[in-house]
This record gives structure tokens, sequence and C-alpha cells, in this order.
């Protein structure tokens, strides 16, 4: 029997009940990209399987633009005036500048073909808040995300240890053995993305996803502790202490002072310490590792070359590609010869991008979430969703102060931090919007 037409074309409601299920499963394909990447497990022993593992960049670019593509066309369509909330001077400035460390750069292939990659994380960043039906929805995503996330790195140390804890056969840090990794290629990522997964489980408890969310939250400590992440464990107490009390405190000078507070303490405590002597000697007082593992020697050769270039520095993502700082040391044994970054957000920044780009950066980043969390508050957001964005922002910004992951490619930490920034501003500008 044939069918006419009428019967041949996909009904309107069809369509949209295919819609309503692509959403939230463009949501979850694009955490696990991002989560579990193209390489889970790697064998960090084996040279020949890194070396396979980091020439997969065409694919990364495919699936990321892939995803890209997908999630900016299922949103536009519907919510293209929410997009344009991220259209800020302060956001129009900084893309605008680094297009211009683009042109400048020291590696213009390098910092072209990164430039492209971050245009792919923004724009699934940006469509990613917008892909759930809804604040509930939303929630119960990242429980199923990082559920899964948690079981694959649990059943990982429980069934592959060699490739889910950092062995001493490793080829870099052999000395990080026996901290635990899960699906990450370092401890130190593991630790920073569960600690945000504490966040995500007390946001999914707080909205009704009570005994999942409190899963979700123990566990994601429990993995933060046996990665050995002290960085990553500090903060996560940092946060939650001062996103506890700049809810209470209603003046924004003081929640501003509050904020500040934690990150100008680690600033000047840390990479201060190699500029001003008698802060090192304070440093140095403290029961604690004065050269913060071996950084203060990286954050010294940095400081170094941000005044050799302090406009335009050495070009989008390009200082550790050049010939020049992997072999320019006069000391390739000293871990700062053989660096890949400069385990600071905001040194990277000014490494790559100079001292405008810095500025810039720091009120896209840091100055301008903030503003968006107090807005947001005051316009009546969802208190939940507004604490969990609150505090995924906060450990970023305290992270960046001994880890380098901002606008750093694909990185886990970075595509997560970017989507509390560009989610502060959404419920800043549209209190009721629908995730």
């Amino acid at each position: 029997m044939s069918l006419d037409a009428e019967t041949r074309r996909l009904p309107g409601s069809d369509l949209d009940d295919l819609i309503a299920v692509a959403r939230p499963a463009l949501f979850v394909a694009a955490l696990a990209l991002v989560w579990v990447t193209l390489d889970p497990f790697a064998n960090l022993g084996d040279t020949e399987m890194l070396e396979l593992a980091s020439g997969r960049e065409g694919l990364t670019y495919f699936a990321f633009g892939l995803i890209a593509v997908a999630s900016v066309g299922l949103v536009f369509a519907t919510q293209a005036r929410i997009l344009l909330a991220l259209v800020t001077p302060f956001t129009l400035a900084l893309g605008a500048w680094l297009l211009v460390t683009v042109v400048t750069s020291q590696d213009f292939s390098s910092s072209l073909k990164r430039f492209v990659l971050f245009g792919f994380v923004a724009a699934i960043t940006a469509s990613l808040f917008l892909l759930p039906n809804g604040r509930r929805q939303l929630g119960l995503l990242l429980l199923i995300a990082m559920g899964g996330l948690l079981a694959l790195s649990y059943l990982g140390v429980a069934l592959l240890p060699m490739n889910a804890i950092h062995q001493a056969t490793d080829v870099m840090e052999d000395k990080l053995a026996g901290d635990w990794r899960g699906v990450f290629s370092h401890k130190n990522n593991a630790g920073a993305i569960f600690a945000m997964g504490v966040f995500m489980g007390i946001h999914g408890a707080r909205i009704g996803y009570k005994a999942a969310g409190i899963a979700i939250a123990v566990l994601s400590a429990l993995f933060v502790v046996f990665a050995g992440a002290k960085s990553a464990l500090m903060l996560l107490v940092v946060t939650l202490i001062i996103s506890g009390l700049v809810t209470v405190v209603r003046s924004n000078v003081l929640r501003a002072l509050l904020v500040a507070a934690p990150l100008v303490t680690l600033l000047v405590l840390g990479p201060g310490t190699v500029l001003n002597d008698t802060l090192a000697s304070i440093v140095r007082a403290l029961p604690v590792d004065a050269t913060f593992t071996g950084r203060s020697d990286i954050w010294v050769m940095a400081f170094d070359h941000i005044a050799q270039r302090p406009l335009t520095g050495y070009g989008y993502g390009a200082f550790w590609t050049l010939e020049s700082t992997k072999f320019g040391s006069e000391d390739l044994e000293n871990w700062a010869g053989s660096a890949a970054h400069a385990h600071n957000g905001y040194i990277e920044a000014a490494l790559n991008l100079g001292i405008p780009g810095l500025i810039l950066v720091v009120l896209v980043m840091v100055v301008q979430p903030f503003r968006d969390f107090t807005r947001a508050g005051s316009q009546g957001a969802d208190p939940a969703l507004t604490m969990m964005l609150l505090q995924i922002w906060l450990f970023g910004i305290y992270l960046s102060v001994m880890e380098s992951f901002l606008f750093t490619r694909v990185d886990s930490i970075w595509i997560t931090f970017l989507f509390a920034v560009f989610g502060l501003r959404y419920v800043a500008r549209f209190p009721g919007v629908r995730a």
C-alpha cells in the first residue's frame, strides 16, 4: 500500500520530539568528548602510544568541529537572543586582541590552528548551557555525565591500574606513582574535574536528586583525595567556604573582597615570591614547599620572557611551542627547561597575549563573572544553579594561580570553567532562561 505525500512528511510534532531527544543527548556527548577525551586511560609508560595520541590532531578538530556545528545549530534557531548575551565590550575587545596576537605570533601556524580550535570550544561551551530543557534537566544531565566519568575512572582504577594510576614506569613524572588519574592523563586534571564534580553533586542534591547528588559529591571528593591533587583539594575547601560566605553577605563590596582575598593571597605568596625576597622569606618560613613543586623556576623564566615582549606576547598559545623555549634553556635538567606551560594561567596569558591581553583576560574571566553573579542574585535567578556556577568559577580563578588551563586548546578544566563563566552571564541577563 502506497503512502500519500502527507504521510510521507515528518510531522512537526515528531520533529519536535526528535529535537527534544537530540538536545540532551548532544549535551552528554559534548561533555563525554571534553572529559573522557579521544584518548582515555593513556599508557604513560609507552612512548610510541603517547606519540600516536598526540598525532590525532585532525580527529580532534573534526570531533570538536562537528559537535560545535550541531550544538550551535540546535540552539541558534530558537535562542539566538540569549546567545548574544555573551557579546559584551570586554569579550569583543578580548576577541579582537586574540586575533592581533595570532597575526603577530612568533609561531603563526600554531597560533592560527589553536585559535580555530578555540572557536570550536567557545561555540560548544556557549551552546552547552542552553541545550537542556530547563534547569532541572540541566542538573540531571550533569549528574549523568559526571556519574559516567566517575564510573569509568573507578573501574579503571580497579581493572586497569596501569592505565588509571600513575606508575613508576611513566615516561614523565614517575614520582607521581600511586596517584589516581582515572581516564585522565594526569592526576591534576583528575583532581580539578572531580573537585568541580563535588559542586555538581551538591547542585543535584539541592534540586531534588538527593541520593544521586550526594553520591556524586562524595565519590568525586574521594577521587580528589586519592589523586593526591593537593592544590585541587585545598581550593575545593576554600571555594566551599568563600561561596558560602558570599551568599550571606549583602554588600557587593564585601563580596568582592571575600572573592579576591584568596586570589590575591595565592598570587602574592606564589608567583610574588620570585619577584620579592621578603615574600620569599615569609613562604620559606611556612610549612610548605617554597618552590611550589618547582614552579618558582618556571615563573622566573616566564617573567624574564614577558619583559622581552610585554605588548603582544609571543602569540596565541605559541610560547611553549617555540624552539627558543624548548631548546634555549641553559639548564635542561631544570624543570623550567622542559616545562609545557607556566603553571599559572595569568602568567601564561601574559606570555602568549602580552600585558594588554592579560588585562582583558582578567576583565572577561574574573571581573565580568563576578558582576554577573551579583546581578543574577539581585534579579532572582535560581539560587542552586547560580551557586554551582559561582563555585566552578571561583575554583577556576583560584586554580589558575597554580595551573595553566586558560585558553589551553581542549583542556577539560578550561572548558568546564568556561561553561560556568558563560552560565553566569546567561543567568544574569536572563534569570528566567529555560536552562
